[in-house]
């Protein structure tokens, strides 16, 4: 995904939005107490770089979310693991201020997306 790509999720059990967060201001995740990338996220869950989790299992996690103040500790349930390592993670039992905070994060993602692409189009 490039800076400013967003999609529907299709095969991945999230059903939402996803966006791929600011690389020069990235989505702070510890999964089960590790650093790991976010590639992108949604209100349901994202994809990461985790060498050390497994399928099927639930960790815990901790957000902090560029946008938002404070940070979001939740459980993810990990779906699946590509052969590259890209792990889809869906959130579990998320409270509803923190879903909120995810929803406003990827609604200014898009904002953003919107933004670049209209300042790159010449009328």
């Amino acid at each position: 995904m490039s800076d400013f790509s967003s999609s529907i999720d299709a095969g991945t059990d999230r059903g939402a939005y996803r966006v791929a967060p600011d690389p020069n201001d990235p989505v702070i995740l510890q999964l089960d107490g590790m650093l790991a990338r976010v590639l992108d996220i949604s209100a349901n869950g994202f994809s990461c770089i985790s060498e050390h989790v497994k399928p099927h299992m639930r960790y815990r996690v901790k957000l902090d979310l560029p946008t938002e103040p404070g940070v979001i500790t939740a459980y993810v349930d990990i779906n699946l693991i590509s052969e590259d390592g890209l792990a889809r993670c869906q959130f579990v039992g998320l409270k509803e201020e923190d879903q909120e905070q995810l929803h406003r994060y990827v609604l200014h993602r898009q904002k953003a997306a919107i933004n670049a692409i209209k300042s790159t189009k010449s009328f």
